[in-house]
């Protein structure tokens, strides 16, 4: 029996036959979105937020009265990889708008001689690597409906068919934000979104005269042009599927970065009452700070880097108080872990206890107890170090059990509800465990 489900398969990207140097292509990042800096004044928070973008296979919203640019920001940013060979898909969306504009006509001949309606995807944006759609919001609903799919699936489905994008990462602009069912779900879909302001202070003036005076001489183009498969190849770094090379987040980031959002939002909420910040978008922090440091040639996040949510989390721009109060969440969450030794010190006893006991849950007919050293998730600090081995061990053999496990959560004396809550996790993992060591079972879906 055959399948109803027709599947467009698009040429795919051949990074991985190739052996790239990860840093030669963020130089070439930085030195290309650098020219365009200097090019396009006053945008520099938009084109690192497109960096993220390309660098995390999201796509980026544009807001701004008419006139300032956005559509040249979009061309001279494209330019970049259209020199290599990419393929770019530009429309300007209008309410009459119909699914032929985006996504290629229908095959008459192949309609009238079978009955089946198929699309001519060449030169349409399921065949693009980037795409540009100025204007969003004027387009209907329909289309809208249709790109959301498109732009967090790759996909457009239609009746029987199912077409299959190429599609990295799109930017769109608009003149104006119109809030409904629809428009908040696609909205949604752009990872990154910012309010460009008109520039009115004299010296960005002075610069925007001084760049359009230069422009007018200079008609080259790149002179160091970025491929599709260099931004995938980073892209498959920043998104974890890349084994030969990994950016590292240590516990103590992942944790501090779950305590500020989460102090934002109630901060929000006080101010605001219906603040809202999607799942989708929480979940694709990880990668933004990926993306961050990677940019900056790093293979490990920093703390420094959690500040800089704000360019996911936020729409920059709109609402100054919002990014200031993330930045002052951010900031007071870090200032108090580094004045409160103790809070620091807790909080990586208990990372280092829920290792321990996902080493153990993974591996139920291991022994009940584990060297810590040679598993390497002591922290690095000297003196935690041994302060942790007096709680867990021995000095000189840091030997885990259960039961040491059970004692260390029964004497810890959480600073903050923020501890309290991740021992409560701890207590409660560690539970399951030793049900699970008791009745000798595995680790299945449903024991865990």
């Amino acid at each position: 029996m055959t399948s109803n489900v027709r599947r467009i398969h698009t040429p795919a990207t051949q990074y991985y036959f190739t052996c790239y140097d990860y840093q030669a292509i963020v130089d070439k990042i930085q030195h290309e979105f650098g020219r365009v800096c200097e090019k396009v004044i006053g945008r520099e928070v938009a084109i690192l937020q497109f960096a993220c973008a390309l660098l995390t296979r999201q796509h980026l919203l544009l807001l701004g009265r008419t006139g300032i640019a956005k559509s040249m920001l979009a061309n001279e940013l494209f330019e970049i990889f259209k020199a290599s060979g990419a393929k770019t898909f530009t429309i300007k969306a209008s309410a009459e708008d119909t699914k032929d504009n985006y996504f290629g006509p229908i095959d008459i001949p192949r309609y009238r001689d079978e009955g089946v309606k198929i699309r001519r995807t060449r030169s349409s944006i399921l065949e693009a690597d980037f795409a540009f759609i100025d204007e969003l919001f004027d387009t209907n609903e329909q289309i809208l409906r249709d790109l959301m799919l498109l732009l967090s699936d790759r996909m457009l489905f239609e009746g029987s068919e199912r077409y299959h994008a190429r599609l990295h990462s799109c930017m769109a602009a608009s003149n104006y934000l119109r809030l409904n069912e629809v428009t908040e779900a696609v909205v949604d879909r752009f990872a990154y979104r910012a309010v460009i302001a008109s520039e009115t202070d004299t010296f960005t003036q002075f610069r925007i005269d001084r760049s359009f005076l230069k422009r007018a001489g200079d008609h080259g183009g790149p002179s160091q042009p970025i491929s599709r498969d260099e931004i995938d190849y980073l892209a498959h770094i920043v998104c974890g599927q890349e084994g030969g090379l990994e950016i590292e987040i240590s516990d103590e980031v992942l944790y501090l970065k779950n305590i500020i959002l989460r102090y934002f939002i109630d901060r929000m909420k006080k101010a605001k009452g219906g603040y809202y910040i999607s799942p989708r978008r929480q979940a694709g922090v990880i990668n933004h700070l990926r993306a961050l440091a990677l940019l900056e040639g790093r293979t490990r996040v920093a703390e420094s880097d959690l500040p800089r949510m704000s360019l996911m989390l936020c729409m920059v721009g709109a609402d100054d108080d919002e990014v200031d109060v993330f930045h002052k969440t951010a900031e007071e969450t870090l200032r108090y872990m580094h004045s409160d030794e103790n809070f620091r010190k807790q909080l990586v006893l208990l990372t280092t206890v829920l290792n321990v006991i996902e080493i153990l849950h993974n591996n139920p007919k291991r022994a009940e107890s584990l060297d810590l050293n040679v598993l390497g998730i002591l922290p690095p600090q000297k003196k935690w170090a041994e302060d942790l081995a007096d709680k867990l061990g021995r000095k000189d053999h840091v030997e885990v059990t259960l039961e040491k496990l059970r004692t260390v959560l029964a004497e810890l004396k959480p600073v903050n509800l923020y501890i309290q809550e991740l021992a409560e996790g701890c207590h409660k993992q560690l539970k399951e465990l030793a049900a699970m060591h008791a009745s000798g079972g595995e680790p299945t879906l449903w024991k865990r």
